[in-house]
């Protein structure tokens, strides 16, 4: 379980930009939650946080990007709601995103399926549009705006 964004920042204002102080009382907070937590996982999930940007260590201190934290969550909690006021055509689409980014390629399937858009196959999906512009905007942020490709559906005679 990772720490949440409260636990960095608690254990950040504690530690008096400590390492050792500051993975001591992250360590404590989620070993708390979650009982069967162990050093080595722990460790783990510290050292996901700093690949992924959101912590850095310089001469002993712990510092929080706060700038990249904002991002790290509006990924995981960012739902386009679609205000097309008729569903009007068919659409399909259409991803092949890698390995690396699967919480992108997560948060795609989710808000297809907020879009009550039918799966086809993990990555085929059918449902009707048109689909609003941030979607576009936001593929293009997260990067995966190469891997996915949107095709309007008519019927063939």
């Amino acid at each position: 379980m990772e720490p949440t964004t409260l636990d960095m920042l608690i254990a950040f204002l504690l530690s008096a930009r400590s390492t050792k102080i500051y993975r001591k009382i992250l360590w404590e907070s989620t070993r708390s939650m979650k009982k069967n937590l162990n050093v080595g996982a722990f460790n783990q999930h510290i050292y996901r946080l700093h690949k992924k940007g959101l912590l850095e260590s310089r001469e002993g201190e712990i510092y929080i990007h706060r700038k990249k934290l904002v991002e790290f969550s509006a990924k995981k909690n960012s739902i386009i709601k679609n205000v097309a006021l008729g569903k009007t055509e068919k659409v399909l689409i259409s991803f092949d995103i890698p390995e690396k980014k699967k919480k992108v390629r997560d948060w795609l399937r989710n808000q297809i399926k907020y879009w009550d858009f039918k799966m086809i196959q993990k990555s085929l999906w059918l449902g009707y549009g048109p689909l609003p512009e941030e979607f576009s905007l936001r593929l293009r942020k997260f990067g995966i705006y190469e891997n996915v490709r949107v095709f309007k559906v008519k019927k063939a005679t």
